[in-house]
């Protein structure tokens, strides 16, 4: 009877660590590129599930420059169920490259996580028409290739800029499978810079044709097509 309780006894922090909850994030890191020093805060998002056995607590997120704000869901979240950690950054007197850490503290496996949010904040006036080429409505972008070279090494950053009165909304991205397309913001106010970040997946590289693209839709009704490079 002994060893059985003590057996018992063994088991209990063996059942009670298989109930935790745990936090698995789509991204730890995330590049933002190019932002203008006077263009206004940016956001992004770090999406992020439960896949754990009970509910998941995030209690508190700390970051290491007042700069850089976080919001989170303040309530459990279910096993199963995702969420996401919002981070806003402050470019303004702040130029240069960033490397932002935003440590975030759960009650689950493993306890705590280390987010990062990256870019550079650049304040010399742009000449756009030379910077920005590509003209998509009130939209201009630097390039409307996607380099495959360059987005499997690490990644291919697409600068662009809206140059109207209002602002712009991408509403939506299509894309083949064997890349990753992030645009951040996908609201750009006036005169507001953003970027369209894309990765290659070489594990779809046998689903690559000749004619690929990625094509970018706006609220304003226009569409643009990228057209992918296999140099």
């Amino acid at each position: 009877m002994k060893i059985l309780i003590y057996s018992i006894l063994l088991l209990i922090p063996t059942l009670s660590l298989g109930q935790r909850a745990k936090i698995a994030f789509e991204k730890t890191t995330f590049n933002m590129g190019l932002v203008q020093e006077n263009g206004g805060k940016v956001t992004h998002e770090f999406k992020f599930t439960n896949k754990g056995k009970a509910p998941l607590l995030i209690k508190f997120i700390e970051t290491t420059c007042g700069c850089t704000t976080p919001k989170w869901n303040r309530k459990p979240i279910p096993p199963g169920d995702s969420g996401v950690v919002t981070v806003t950054f402050n470019p303004k007197d702040r130029p240069g490259v960033f490397s932002k850490k935003i440590i975030v503290y759960t009650n689950a496996t493993p306890p705590n996580i280390v987010l990062r949010l990256e870019g550079e904040v650049i304040t010399k006036s742009v000449d756009i028409p030379t910077t920005y080429p590509i003209v998509v409505g009130n939209l201009r972008f630097t390039t409307d290739t996607i380099c495959l070279k360059q987005a499997e090494t690490k990644h291919q950053i697409i600068n662009l800029i809206n140059t109207g009165k209002k602002n712009i909304s991408i509403l939506s991205i299509f894309k083949p499978d064997y890349l990753e397309v992030d645009c951040t913001p996908l609201t750009l106010g006036k005169e507001m810079m953003g970027n369209l970040i894309i990765r290659y997946l070489p594990k779809h590289a046998d689903k690559i044709k000749p004619d690929d693209y990625v094509l970018i839709k706006t609220d304003q009704g226009t569409t643009h097509k990228f057209m992918i490079s296999n140099k």
